[in-house]
């Protein structure tokens, strides 16, 4: 499967009725992802990193974006229940 394929079938996942080939496993990385963020947070905050608090932020931010598009992407994409409406 070519990588554009696997990005359509992404994006198709995301359709009411849809979902990916394998929801457990997918929920599953979404809730270990939550505690490694957390932890990955907490170690650069005290870890004595040589950088501003503005830099440290933006970091944060920037990886709390990440991870809240993640986690919405997952929790639509692994069930059947939600989702865009389907074509037609």
């Amino acid at each position: 499967m070519s990588l554009l394929e696997k990005l359509f079938a992404a994006g198709q996942a995301l359709r009411a009725g849809e979902s990916l080939k394998d929801p457990a496993m997918w929920k599953n990385t979404q809730l270990l992802m939550n505690p490694f963020l957390m932890i990955l947070g907490m170690t650069v905050q005290f870890a004595g990193i040589e950088a501003t608090d503005a830099q440290i932020n933006a970091v944060s931010y920037g990886l709390a974006t990440l991870a809240v598009l993640l986690n919405s992407y997952f929790t639509v994409a692994t069930t059947t229940k939600i989702g865009l409406p389907t074509k037609g």
